[in-house]
């Protein structure tokens, strides 16, 4: 009775150093990936990055963030697309974005990243912008009321208001209020771990350069 108590036991344990053990794996390699992403411009490298990250997806697609990322690096990378190849970059971080959302509905995070991907199908194809900039701007407005101090929420929003013409409420003027909140809230940014989202700042400097 005793030896079939210990067995168990360490049947557990080592059960639950595997579990742990697979967690800090993934975890590396998503680290690896994003960093290696962070220090290119490259399309091509982007690509490969993305392709990596789903794959890590489907091997652990209990975690949201890996769907979070896979989706930010497709969406991210159409924006660096050479003619021709933006829209087809979109349409693969579709069921990573969509997943993301499904799986953390109230995540500011996930909300913002809905709003980038729907604004990058508008980049992909300019047409889409009547029928997917107010969707767009909806998210963003949902993840800024779900975490009023996530600076990519307030970028998300500033961006859709720029490229919406001025006839229809948008514009360089009215863009500007909702870029100073969301530099305000860069400037006060702090991750809350290592994993956490932390983009968008780049993005911002670019916006106010063509601003000014």
């Amino acid at each position: 009775m005793i030896r079939l108590f210990t067995t168990l036991l360490f049947a557990l344990t080592a059960t639950g150093f595997i579990a742990r053990g697979q967690t800090a794996d993934w975890q590396k390699r998503l680290k690896q990936e994003i960093r290696q992403l962070e220090t290119t411009a490259d399309f091509d490298t982007w690509q490969q990055g993305a392709d990596k990250l789903a794959k890590l997806a489907g091997e652990h697609p209990e975690e949201w963030l890996l769907q979070y990322y896979t989706g930010w690096a497709y969406t991210q990378s159409s924006f660096k697309a050479p003619e021709g190849k933006a829209d087809p970059t979109t349409e693969k971080a579709a069921p990573f974005v969509k997943k993301a959302l499904e799986m953390q509905p109230k995540n500011t995070e996930t909300l913002t990243l809905m709003a980038y991907w729907l604004s990058a199908r508008i980049n992909a194809n300019n047409s889409r912008g009547i029928s997917l900039g107010k969707e767009s701007r909806n998210y963003s407005e949902q993840a800024i009321e779900a975490d009023s101090s996530n600076p990519r929420a307030y970028l998300m929003k500033g961006l859709v208001i720029y490229h919406t013409p001025a006839l229809f409420g948008g514009g360089k003027k009215k863009a500007a209020p909702v870029m100073e909140a969301a530099a305000q809230r860069f400037a006060d940014f702090k991750p809350k771990d290592e994993l956490a989202p932390r983009w968008g700042s780049e993005i911002l400097k670019e916006v106010e350069v063509r601003m000014k």
